[in-house]
């Protein structure tokens, strides 16, 4: 492995922490551990003190342009999800850099796509490296694209954290830490609210509050913590918190409106639950299993071996999905943890 080229991952870096920026964040501790210099072009529109320092880059696409003409580093790591961002930076194959694109998600596929965009598509593939899609699905879409099929790997955005559970745990508040202590089993699940997709609530926390009703009266010994990424609309977000009082489950079902580390609340749990309407392939769900913790998600997409799958909005089966795993013997999930831990070293592969 050469140590001595430049990495350039441009895409976004917490905050705000989510897939996409988590999985950057975690490339960059690898790099450095491996002793490549890198420089992270960070899209984030929102402000926050990082960890690292970034390069702001705002309007993306005039960036993009203007990039091209500067002096690049040896090789270009895109993340963004749109295609003109794509074909720009595969320009710079132009001046013999190396450009690879990971593909976390495909909004547009080729049916949606007009002739002129299909064009910027092709040449973005006769161009570009290397496609690193995350999910089997995302490569079956770049094939309909005409991206050639040699130059596209399937590999899962999951990386490992970099763990150091006495330091992440204290920035954890303790009225979070309290819901462990008084309950002993803790369901947890993040994501947004007000998210509506076809109507739906995105992320499924009213699947959550209806699931969560009906088990807490079977198990009065049982707490559920929602980390809440973002709120778009907050009306809805008042009427969540309505249902969860008129439960009387204000003191068992926490919403957590802090930035905090994820993991540790993942790893604490006895089962950790995503109903999403729509989803790529979930970091958080590699997550679990990388920790062995139970995990039950919806069946929108293909999910990880040793995830429990429930019918999408169906919220009866998401009950009964989460009542069988909560009652039962946890199953051995190291078998599974095995296969997270190798995708970073086929990534690196590829990359350097």
């Amino acid at each position: 492995m050469r140590k001595t080229k430049s990495v350039a991952e441009i895409g976004v870096y917490p905050p705000p922490a989510g897939g996409i920026s988590v999985h950057v964040e975690r490339l960059c501790d690898r790099l450095e551990q491996e002793q490549v210099p890198f420089i992270i072009y960070d899209g984030n529109g929102e402000g926050g003190e990082k960890n690292r320092a970034v390069v702001p880059i705002p309007e993306i696409e005039k960036w993009s342009w203007r990039y091209i003409w500067q002096k690049n580093e040896d090789i270009i790591h895109n993340h963004f999800l749109r295609w003109q961002m794509r074909f720009t930076l595969s320009l710079l194959k132009l001046k013999g850099k190396k450009v690879v694109h990971t593909v976390h998600s495909l909004r547009n596929d080729s049916e949606q796509l007009g002739f002129a965009q299909r064009i910027m598509v092709y040449l973005t593939g006769l161009l570009s490296d290397h496609f690193i899609a995350v999910s089997d699905e995302i490569k079956e879409k770049l094939l309909e694209l005409r991206i050639p099929e040699r130059k596209i790997s399937v590999i899962p955005a999951f990386i490992p954290p970099t763990v150091d559970m006495e330091t992440d745990t204290k920035r954890i508040p303790a009225y979070i830490l309290d819901v462990f202590d008084r309950n002993s089993q803790v369901i947890v699940a993040n994501g947004g609210v007000g998210n509506l997709y076809n109507g739906d609530e995105l992320y499924g926390l009213d699947l959550c509050i209806d699931m969560f009703s009906k088990l807490a009266r079977e198990n009065k010994q049982l707490g559920f913590i929602y980390c809440i990424t973002h709120v778009v609309d907050q009306d809805l977000l008042e009427r969540y918190k309505e249902r969860i009082t008129a439960h009387g489950l204000e003191e068992r079902f926490l919403l957590v409106y802090e930035k905090i580390p994820f993991y540790p609340l993942i790893q604490k749990a006895a089962l950790f639950v995503r109903p999403t309407v729509s989803d790529g392939d979930a970091v958080s769900i590699r997550e679990a299993i990388y920790f062995g913790t139970p995990t039950v998600s919806s069946d929108v997409v293909k999910r990880p071996n040793g995830v429990v799958t429930f019918t999408n909005r169906d919220a009866e089966d998401f009950t009964k999905a989460c009542r069988e795993v909560l009652y039962s013997a946890p199953e051995d999930l190291q078998q599974y943890k095995k296969e997270q831990e190798q995708y970073i070293e086929q990534l690196l592969a590829i990359l350097l």
